[in-house]
This record gives structure tokens, C-alpha cells and sequence, in this order.
């Protein structure tokens, strides 16, 4: 079977909000310093906040263009009311003024790469990039900045660097997994889901992954217990036919390891068009379309060797 994952835009975003608060991705800055009381300590603050905070610091970057904090946390707050290309603009604006601040660059770099700005983001990122104290978030933005480019064995240093600093986090596990995948090392990529699904459960986008680098390695029943959360149940409790895949892709064994990769890159490129989806959504979006694509040729094999 030759099911190919595709791994492209924005792949250090895609879960790097599975375990953390609103109040962390939005750097502790949510809201207005006579309001943080009681915003802070909660999971997930209220829209109403959310525009009470966006105001208040839409009116700070208003009085002081040039001040980077400002910017930052209003580009924050619009970012988490889905007003990413307002943000963008934010930050755009008072580039100049803050082009040596590594936090501004950061978050510019991230919000680009974000909005589908791969090269862009790629710039900023390396600027923002501290050696003396890295940041486990920019590193791994950096390695989705390259990968969204299609760079993905250039990637896999900046992932396992972000690796080595947040060893339990499931968004870079998942990322980095993904990028070894592309880079034709799916038996890499194996344990770090495995890993990455045991820290986050919860996550649905890490079982799909995982299941579709058990796919390309062959392992067809597995994939398909990962995919329906039962795993854990033993061979034995039910017939083959249960487990195994009901469409049955049939082996082609004329097509070389490089061939699919040229497939699978080329379901990237189409896949890649809408910069602002999300990118498990293309992920997955590029997956089903090799699989429509194995599917159309195998119809005629299996067309052909039906008896009447």
C-alpha cells in the first residue's frame, strides 16, 4: 500500500495551543493591568475580556506607534479574536521602530508564518533566535517556516533542538515526527506519536498522524485500530476482516520510494494554495487526495480481474 503523508504550512502552530491556556499563548498579556486580577488565573478568558483587552491596548499602541510592548500585545489580543490580518498589520507598522527586539521579532515571525509568509518568517525567526537563550516556540517556528517551504530535512534540527528543550511537548513531537515522515524516516517518526499521543490524548490530530505514518509504513490494521482508539484491544478479539482496512489499497510494487515522494511533494504544492487554513486540515486534505488518487488506479485492475 502507498499512502503518502503530506506535511506542509504552519506545522509549529498547528498544536501548540493543545496544552496551554489562552493566557499563555497570549504571552500573559491579555488584558489590562486593572483587569488582570481575575482574567489571569482563569483557563479561558470571556469574549467580553478579550475585547475589553484589545481596546485597552488598541489605544496604547495608538498613543505610541513605536513602542514594541504595545504592538505585541495588541497584535496578541486580535490574534485571539481571529483578526490575525489586523495583527499582521499591527505588527508591520511598528517593524521598524523594534527591528533589533527579539520578542517583537518573534511574535512577528510566528504571526507570518502563521498567515502563510513562509520566507518572511524564515527571516524574522532567524533574527529572533537568541543562541544564549533559546526559545523552544521560535526554534520550532523556524523548522515549520522551512518545512512549509518544502525544506523538510532542513527543518529537523530546529524540531529536535525544540525537542531537547521541551522534551514532553506534544506539538513538537507531532512536528517533528511529521517532518521525519517527509523526509522519507517514518520509522522515526513512529514512537515520537506515540510519545506525543500518550502526553496529549486528547488531540485527535495526533492519533490521525499517527495513523497515517502507521499507513505508509504498511501497517494497515494498526492504523486503522490507532484510528478508531482501539489499540489497546488485543489481535485476537476479532476477526481480520473487522480490523483491516475496508477499502484495501493494492499493493503496487512498481512504484519506487521516489516516485511517491514526487507525489506526495506535488499533493503538497496544491494543497498548500489557501495559506490560512489550517494545517492539519491540508494535511489530511492532501492525504485524501493521493488516496482518491491510488484509488483511480487501481479501479481498472480490479475492473479487469473480476470474473463474470
Amino acid at each position: 500500500m502507498a499512502v503518502r503523508a503530506v506535511v506542509v504550512a504552519g506545522l509549529a502552530l498547528s498544536l501548540g495551543a493543545c496544552s496551554q491556556s489562552a493566557d499563555q499563548m497570549l504571552g500573559g498579556s491579555l488584558t489590562p493591568p486593572e483587569a488582570r486580577t481575575d482574567v489571569a488565573t482563569s483557563a479561558a478568558p470571556s469574549r467580553s475580556d478579550l475585547e475589553k483587552a484589545t481596546e485597552h491596548w488598541g489605544k496604547e499602541h495608538a498613543k505610541s506607534p513605536r513602542d514594541g510592548k504595545a504592538a505585541v500585545n495588541y497584535a496578541r489580543n486580535l490574534k485571539a479574536m481571529d483578526r490575525k490580518a489586523e495583527a499582521l498589520g499591527v505588527l508591520q507598522s511598528s517593524y521598524m521602530y523594534n527591528a533589533q527586539d527579539r520578542e517583537f521579532l518573534s511574535e512577528f515571525g510566528r504571526l507570518a508564518l502563521d498567515q502563510g509568509h513562509a520566507p518572511l518568517a524564515q527571516q524574522l525567526l532567524e533574527r529572533a533566535d537568541d543562541p544564549a537563550k533559546p526559545d523552544w516556540k521560535v526554534l520550532s517556528a523556524r523548522g515549520a517556516a522551512l518545512a512549509k517551504q518544502g525544506k523538510y530535512k532542513e527543518a529537523i534540527p530546529f524540531f529536535e533542538r525544540a525537542h531537547l528543550l521541551v522534551p514532553e511537548q506534544a506539538s513538537v513531537m507531532n512536528n517533528l515526527a511529521l517532518a521525519y515522515t517527509m523526509d522519507g524516516q517514518a520509522n522515526r517518526a513512529e514512537p515520537l506519536l506515540r510519545q506525543a499521543k500518550a502526553a496529549d490524548d486528547g488531540d485527535p490530530r495526533v492519533r490521525e498522524n499517527l495513523a497515517l505514518v502507521l499507513r505508509l509504513q504498511g501497517k494497515a490494521g494498526e492504523a486503522n485500530r490507532v484510528a478508531m482508539g482501539t489499540e489497546e484491544q488485543p489481535l485476537m478479539t476479532a476477526p481480520v476482516s473487522v480490523v483491516s482496512n475496508p477499502q484495501p489499497q493494492p499493493a503496487r510494487v512498481s512504484e519506487t520510494p521516489a516516485r511517491r515522494a514526487s507525489k506526495a511533494k506535488a499533493a503538497a504544492k496544491t494543497a498548500a494554495i489557501d495559506a490560512d487554513a489550517d494545517p492539519e486540515a491540508v494535511i489530511r486534505a492532501a492525504l485524501n487526495a493521493d488516496i482518491a488518487n491510488d484509488k483511480a488506479r487501481a479501479r481498472p485492475i480490479a475492473t479487469s480481474s473480476t470474473p463474470r
